[in-house]
């Protein structure tokens, strides 16, 4: 894979060993802010040989087949194109520069059924004006306090990306976390799903999903919080009922959770929702820290910026998020055994930031190393490749890219999760759409937490 000079500045400053400094961008590197990187740091400019193309403003208008009387399905709006050429065991070093080791790794696998299909790349990240001028201000005013796995913002820190210049790889994990969701996003019918090595599809879990993400809300009052759910199972029976809450906070992203079992109808703590916690919810086929790529706190790992490059990532995948009944590519039809049915992935050519997280001595996780692979534009797009203490390639999670663009939300998706092991994966996906929803600030609020979950 081919590193920027931007990624090559990168490197130089963990060998110095700043990898520990936490500053904000000094004036002069905020000058690139708007002229030769968009306001969350992008590079503007296509790259050498134009198979990425300049950022010009993203994807901001619905198709012609946008139905606004059902606001949470979006139609693809690139249904009709073609791909331009298809990576495969046959032809995959070619364009091994260009492929993430765990891509390499699934093509190795399984080189009957896994390939690439690569389409055009579309830059179609777009943002609310106010999201992005507070991602400029960021760049002058936020810092990450307690070892990194704080944020400081007495400042006014929030309300866009938190580093739009990240110099640690700290930095780019917490940008993770503020990239623009809008104030809230509900998912009425996710299903979670495992499929076995033999193809058998196992339904795990169907639940009604609230998320809310106020760190990186424009509009939001709610400053001791980085991230809250609330989850509501509707199935299988065992489950029918069963409510979590949980938040993680600001100042050291500690995560407080609750649960509510009908069977005994009383609301517990639940101090294991973290980490690497199986969740039974999807067959314990992932942690809870898988979740979005990565998901609380920070302080079992040492977090390095390898740099940035230019690698196949999935992406713009409507076909997959909001299938058509008529096509190949409903839930049916695209579990197939080992990994999702190749040809209903949408690959495209984008330029991602690259953090590796290594266990730290004395520190316990199921994964030992950790590569993650973030979009430069969407941020909540991109690839994680986690490792077993062997050394082996255990777990290819996928986050791919579908703006909702009637809501400038460049991406919020469904996971799909490979375990590499022992042949299974579990897809998280929605059943009637995904939207937008005004943010509750009472659900953040602990004291009403026994309240809200018997509602």
């Amino acid at each position: 894979m081919k590193m920027t000079r931007k990624a090559g500045l990168s490197a130089a400053l963990f060998a110095a060993g700043l990898n520990s400094a936490f500053a904000a961008a000094s004036a002069e590197e905020a000058k690139q802010l708007g002229t030769t990187l968009t306001p969350w740091g992008a590079e503007i400019a296509g790259n050498g040989d134009g198979s990425i193309p300049a950022y010009t403003g993203g994807l901001t208008k619905p198709p012609a087949s946008y139905d606004r009387n059902r606001p949470d399905w979006r139609p693809d709006p690139f249904a009709d194109e073609k791909p331009l050429f298809r990576i495969d065991a046959k032809n995959y070093r070619q364009h091994k520069d260009r492929l993430t080791p765990g891509t390499i790794a699934l093509i190795e696998r399984y080189p009957e059924t896994f390939f690439l299909d690569v389409f055009k790349t579309h830059r179609t990240a777009a943002y609310p004006k106010d999201w992005q001028e507070n991602s400029v201000k960021n760049a002058g005013r936020c810092t990450l306090t307690n070892d990194g796995d704080g944020l400081d913002t007495s400042t006014g820190c929030g309300g866009g990306l938190l580093f739009p210049i990240p110099k640690t790889g700290l930095e780019v994990m917490w940008n993770k976390l503020s990239a623009y969701k809008s104030t809230g996003i509900l998912v009425k019918d996710t299903i979670a799903e495992y499929i076995k090595p033999s193809g058998e599809v196992v339904t795990t879990a169907h639940v009604a999903s609230s998320f809310f993400y106020p760190l990186g809300d424009p509009n939001s009052t709610v400053k001791n919080l980085s991230f809250a759910q609330r989850a509501e199972y509707k199935g299988p029976t065992r489950t029918k009922g069963n409510t979590v809450v949980y938040y993680d906070d600001v100042e050291a992203t500690n995560r407080t959770s609750y649960t509510y079992l009908p069977s005994t109808r009383r609301v517990r703590l639940s101090p294991d929702t973290a980490a690497d916690t199986p969740i039974a919810g999807m067959g314990g086929a992932s942690t809870y820290d898988d979740d979005s790529l990565f998901s609380g706190k920070r302080d079992r790992y040492e977090w390095t910026l390898i740099g940035k490059k230019e690698i196949y990532l999935p992406y713009n995948n409507y076909k997959f998020s909001y299938p058509d009944p008529a096509g190949g590519c409903t839930p049916e039809k695209y579990t197939t055994p080992k990994h999702p049915k190749s040809d209903c992935l949408r690959w495209e050519l984008h330029r991602v930031w690259h953090v590796q997280a290594t266990l730290k001595e004395g520190k316990r996780h199921i994964y030992a190393k950790r590569d993650f692979f973030f979009d430069e534009d969407a941020w909540s797009a991109g690839l994680a490749e986690n490792y077993d203490h062997a050394g082996n390639l255990y777990r290819y999670n996928v986050a791919a890219a579908i703006p909702m663009y009637d809501a400038l939300i460049p991406g919020f998706t469904e996971m799909i999760n490979i375990d590499l092991i022992s042949g299974v994966y579990v897809v998280k996906r929605n059943m009637t759409g995904i939207k937008t929803m005004a943010l509750k600030p009472q659900l953040l609020i602990p004291e009403s937490t026994t309240r809200l979950l018997l509602e």
